[in-house]
């Protein structure tokens, strides 16, 4: 894992820690945050997107980026961020 996607991996592990008012742990970062918090509801998703967002810069689509299956880990959310950053990165560069 590169310096930069772990750096990225703990912004959102703190994001989502913050919106729940727990600490994650590293070693959980690819289960399902439902399983593990009963608290990680709509409301914490919501919560979470907006904090991803303001965190990396990325904009998220509440519909057509599937929050159930984006947000369903801190995993699942640092992929798609990496998604999001590469496609602006595609953008600007113009192709």
């Amino acid at each position: 894992m590169s310096d930069s996607e772990q750096v990225l991996r703990e912004g959102i592990r703190n994001v989502v820690g913050e919106v729940l008012r727990v600490t994650l742990d590293p070693a959980q970062d690819d289960l399902p945050l439902t399983t593990l918090y009963e608290q990680y509801d709509s409301l914490a998703v919501i919560d979470s997107v907006g904090g991803v967002e303001k965190r990396t810069g990325v904009v998220i689509d509440l519909v057509e980026d599937d929050l159930r299956v984006t947000f369903a880990s801190v995993t699942s959310i640092l992929r798609l961020v990496q998604r999001k950053q590469a496609a602006a990165s595609v953008l600007e560069s113009g192709f």
